[in-house]
């Protein structure tokens, strides 16, 4: 059985299609994990996000990887990493993740960059849509985010 990622445009490489954003975020196409193009989320006090709705088989439990970096060598934001199920209907069923990751990424301006790893936990029963949410915290004289390579996988599946 082959490793799906159920997130498409995983890595910005066709900009910001699919993806909803909120506040200032922008496509860089400056620094990237990977590929050509990342999405950056501005810092300070914006509160600015991106999400993304992905259709998954329903009861499975997930790994969520997501590549992070700051921009520049000033105080790093902190990252509210978040995984929603809804039903069909867009009826929020429960949570799979809700994590926080401290204001210590590495420079994305320097080519360093932390991929974060999450166990997901499964959705209620008919929960076939999982909404990926990753903010950048809101922090006085932050700098933005820099976020790539967004994957979803099925932790059933062999990764190892």
């Amino acid at each position: 059985m082959s490793i799906v990622n159920y997130v498409t445009n995983s890595g910005f490489e066709s900009g910001l299609t699919g993806w909803v954003t909120s506040g200032t975020v922008t496509l860089n196409s400056t620094y990237s994990q990977t590929g050509s193009n990342s999405a950056q989320v501005a810092g300070g006090t914006s509160g600015s996000y991106i999400y993304k709705l992905v259709s998954v088989p329903d009861g499975n439990s997930f790994e969520l990887m997501v590549s992070l970096s700051k921009n520049g060598s000033g105080l790093g934001p902190s990252v509210i990493i978040g995984v929603f199920y809804f039903t069909t209907g867009l009826v929020f069923q429960n949570t799979g993740l809700l994590a926080t990751i401290p204001s210590r990424l590495p420079d994305g301006t320097a080519n360093n960059w932390k991929t974060a790893y999450f166990h997901v936990e499964p959705a209620f029963s008919g929960g076939t849509i999982a909404q990926i949410f990753i903010m950048n915290g809101s922090l006085a004289n932050s700098v933005d985010l820099f976020v790539d390579d967004v994957q979803l996988l099925n932790s059933a599946l062999d990764l190892g």
